[in-house]
């Protein structure tokens, strides 16, 4: 029997790591001018978006060593055998996945968190090795072979097939709740080869001096909608907020409750994972997110913004991404009368409309919401040491 961690905390942002991985390199981050003054623009809308959606963050005070443990045990005996990625980047893995299934699903069972632990681990791996032309050929296929019923020939395919299938069990009791959460995985593959195949496009033609489009005049800002259509097939939103209303077996809250606000979920968890790796990506120099594509389709489109002659910058975009995940958030909250749930939860209120259903929707939300935006802080993967001292000051988490 392998050895496990007895503890794995991920909130200690140590380079400690279990024995049987090496222990991550610590990042370097950048300190131009340019990169400081981005870095202050956006924290500054991030702090009025918090505010502005009443964000209250919780410490994690313990992880749970009966979570973790089986977690880790998959990701060592199951999944890494079936890929390529190094023990340093499985380590990463481990703990991106694991930490975000604990920390949006703080109401969940241990198999709701696993299932969703698990699928996000493989789906990663996935988008990741999309520029493998052996596994891109199978990717190529997956859907089809989902559809058609066949195996998977490639063993990571076939994990996250597998996984999907785990999935559907779990919610099978509700037709409209196991599409939400199973669909979009099906979904996402087909998003990594359209972006594969726009990206190799926008590539080539920037090769021999041409720009995409060709005799298309202001090709992207005639495409205002795309950006948002390609994160919505790559988001996972729905997905994630399926898990919100199933946190156990048994739980079965009715779907007319919650289902007007599904649409401003998705994007909630999509949007709000737009801004908090938007400042990782500028690092890394990426320009194909939807900030970027958003940018560039505003800004083509004539919109007037905030640059020297008045143009579209993307400092514009992330504000107007602020504000639109205020108003969606505020759409969600009044859905599910979250204020007056929380009012009644606390023995505030003895409005007699609300039941045991609507302050548990309540609640699942607010915890999904909150530890998500948390959740982004705490994770490696997106370098915002910096960014939460500028963020949130004395109250850092």
């Amino acid at each position: 029997m392998m050895e496990v961690r007895e503890v794995y905390n991920p909130l200690a942002f140590s380079t400690e790591c279990h024995q049987d991985y090496p222990a991550p390199t610590p990042t370097k981050f950048s300190t131009s001018p340019r990169t400081m003054s981005t870095a202050s623009n956006q924290a500054a809308s991030l702090r009025r978006l918090f505010t502005d959606i009443g964000y209250s963050y919780k410490p994690l005070l313990q992880s749970d060593a009966s979570y973790w443990e089986p977690f880790h045990a998959w990701m060592l005996d199951t999944l890494a055998p079936k890929c390529s990625w190094s023990p340093k980047q499985l380590v990463e893995l481990e703990h991106s996945a694991g930490s975000l299934s604990e920390r949006i699903y703080p109401y969940a069972t241990m198999h709701i968190k696993h299932l969703f632990a698990k699928v996000t681990a493989i789906a990663i791996i996935i988008d990741d090795s999309i520029e493998d032309q052996v596994i891109y050929e199978d990717i190529v296929q997956f859907s089809h072979r989902v559809y058609l019923g066949v195996e998977q020939p490639n063993g990571l395919l076939a994990l996250y097939h597998a996984s999907i299938k785990e999935l559907s069990d779990a919610y099978g009791n509700d037709a409209v709740v196991r599409g939400l959460a199973v669909v979009p995985w099906i979904n996402f593959i087909d998003a990594c080869l359209i972006e594969k195949d726009i990206f190799t496009q926008a590539v080539e033609a920037s090769a021999v001096g041409k720009i995409p489009g060709g005799p298309i005049k202001n090709f992207e800002g005639l495409a205002l909608k795309f950006p948002h259509y390609l994160r919505s097939k790559n988001g996972l939103g729905e997905a994630y907020a399926a898990g919100i209303f199933q946190t156990t077996d048994g739980q079965n809250l009715p779907v007319k409750k919650y289902i007007r606000a599904v649409p401003d979920m998705s994007f909630f968890f999509e949007a709000m994972n737009d801004l908090l790796s938007f400042h990782k990506e500028e690092l890394a120099g990426e320009t194909y997110n939807l900030i970027h594509l958003r940018t560039r389709a505003l800004s083509s489109s004539g919109v007037h913004g905030s640059g020297i002659s008045g143009e579209w910058t993307l400092y514009d975009t992330f504000g107007l991404l602020c504000d639109e995940l205020v108003e969606a958030t505020r759409r969600i909250d009044g859905l599910l009368r979250v204020e007056e749930c929380e009012r009644k939860a606390r023995g505030e209120s003895e409005l007699n409309d609300l039941d045991e259903v609507d302050v548990a929707l309540a609640k699942q939300w607010r915890g999904w919401r909150d530890g998500y935006i948390s959740w982004h802080f705490e994770c490696r993967r997106y370098k915002l040491d910096s960014m939460r001292t500028a963020v949130f000051g004395d109250a850092l988490p």
